[in-house]
């Protein structure tokens, strides 16, 4: 390897994140009506954009707002586009199903409706889930993948996969949030997950962007989206011919670096980076994450 269901705020998610000093940028903010949404998007060097656009897609329980420190960075001479999935951020709509699919047809629909007939696509985690569907419904809207910390499902065995889809370990939530509220209940499963996967698999800043999003995500949303992650099979993708970066942080889970190289042998035309930071190094290392995806768009496309 290479160096929105129900808005109300439970009683005690009302406290305020403190997010680190380097994450506002200057952006324009938009809402467009697609698929039966009020999607809100950053919009990023409208009118200089010479180049392919790249699209922004942010992880499970997360906004756009992850990709701060990226969206500028990219923006010269290429107009950058970081929408709120549905469900997620101030997209606001109906989220019953907020599918791999539903997502994938969601961004499709966003740049019919922008006029965009060809973008790069940017995902970290569910959102690179998400451009791999893309890609694979709409290969020719597609001119390059960049691939952040990105799973092809939780397991590569079907009948794996069906055995944890039917036990349906999302549903634990329902009595955390009963107990604890959205914003605690995001920050015991935050302890847990860097009790179990490493201290370093997400960082600080991370962290409070994922118990943000625990905040402000309607319970239903948030079962929602683990639920359909879950239930994801690997994509099937039969091109070789899609420029692609595969990003994985230096501390992220042995089953997602495992599925680097597979998706490296999917698409052929693969690069695969270690940067420095855990499962959102977008938000851990945003220097290292940058200069990489950076020499990808001048290289590549």
């Amino acid at each position: 390897m290479k160096s929105a269901a129900g808005t109300g705020r439970d009683t005690n998610d009302r406290d305020e994140i403190e997010l680190p000093a380097t994450m506002p940028c200057q952006s324009s903010t938009r809402s467009i009506a697609i698929a039966g949404l009020s999607m809100v998007y950053e919009d990023h060097d409208r009118v200089s954009a010479r180049r392919v656009p790249l699209l922004l897609l942010h992880g499970a329980v997360q906004s756009r707002r992850v990709w701060s420190a990226q969206a500028d960075a990219f923006a010269g001479g290429r107009r950058v586009i970081a929408p709120d999935l549905r469900g997620h951020g101030d997209t606001r709509g109906e989220a019953a199903d907020l599918s791999l699919g539903r997502h994938a047809d969601d961004m499709i629909a966003l740049l019919d409706a922008l006029a965009l007939p060809k973008v790069v696509v940017c995902g970290v985690s569910l959102g690179g889930m998400v451009a791999l569907e893309m890609v694979a419904r709409a290969p020719d809207r597609i001119t390059g993948v960049v691939l952040a910390d990105t799973p092809l499902a939780l397991s590569m065995t079907g009948l794996v996969r069906g055995l944890i889809e039917t036990l349906g370990p999302q549903r634990i939530l329902w009595p955390f949030f009963t107990l604890l509220g959205r914003r605690r209940t995001g920050r015991l499963g935050l302890a847990m997950a860097r009790l179990i996967f490493g201290k370093k698999w997400v960082g600080k800043a991370a962290g409070d962007l994922f118990v943000e999003g625990f905040s402000t995500m309607s319970r239903e949303a948030i079962v929602e989206t683990y639920a359909a992650i879950v239930a994801a099979d690997p994509v099937a993708l039969d091109i070789a011919d899609r420029p692609c970066l595969v990003i994985v942080g230096r501390y992220e889970t042995t089953l997602v670096v495992s599925h680097a190289g597979e998706i490296a042998r999917r698409l052929g035309r693969t690069e695969i980076v270690s940067v420095e930071g855990g499962h959102v190094p977008n938000v851990d290392a945003p220097e290292e994450f940058n200069a990489a995806v950076m020499r990808f768009l001048e290289k590549s496309v």
